[in-house]
């Protein structure tokens, strides 16, 4: 059987059908597994999309007002460091390495922290006030669209 996602939505749809299951393959002979644990979704693709938007709007601004060529991913790494910082890791007598939070690690809650982060730190520190594309920006801070069904 393969994983899902139960919620308050769809239990009473998936919860027999994962009690069938359990009891078809004890029948059968084999022993089952069951784990439970919350489930917490990955940054979402509309997420990632916005914010290698404001990446690029980013490095745009930083080259028209400081002279700084920047890619977009210059930005990324930097604010990325800024946010949430960078840690040493030593193994044994090797050189240390320097490594940071990686985005794509972050839940959708953490990434829409991060991207609300991005916006305030940009109108504050850098006067940038950055697009918000409708539908991107709706769907990737609050998981819908602001177009009517």
């Amino acid at each position: 059987m393969a994983k899902k996602v139960i919620t308050a939505t769809n239990a009473q749809y998936y919860l027999p059908q994962i009690g069938q299951a359990v009891r078809d393959m004890l029948r059968f002979g084999k022993d089952v597994v069951i784990e439970f644990k919350e489930f917490k979704a990955r940054r979402s693709l509309a997420q990632n999309r916005l914010m290698w938007v404001w990446n690029q709007e980013i490095a745009e601004h930083l080259r028209e007002h400081f002279g700084q060529e920047n890619s977009s991913e210059d930005v990324h790494e930097v604010f990325v460091r800024k946010k949430f910082g960078v840690r040493v890791i030593q193994a044994g007598n090797e050189e240390p390495i320097i490594v940071r939070k990686r985005t794509r690690k972050l839940n959708t809650k953490e990434f829409t922290e991060y991207l609300n982060w991005l916006e305030q730190y940009c109108a504050e520190y850098l006067e940038l006030m950055l697009t918000r594309p409708d539908d991107l920006y709706m769907l990737a801070l609050y998981g819908e669209t602001n177009v009517a069904h």
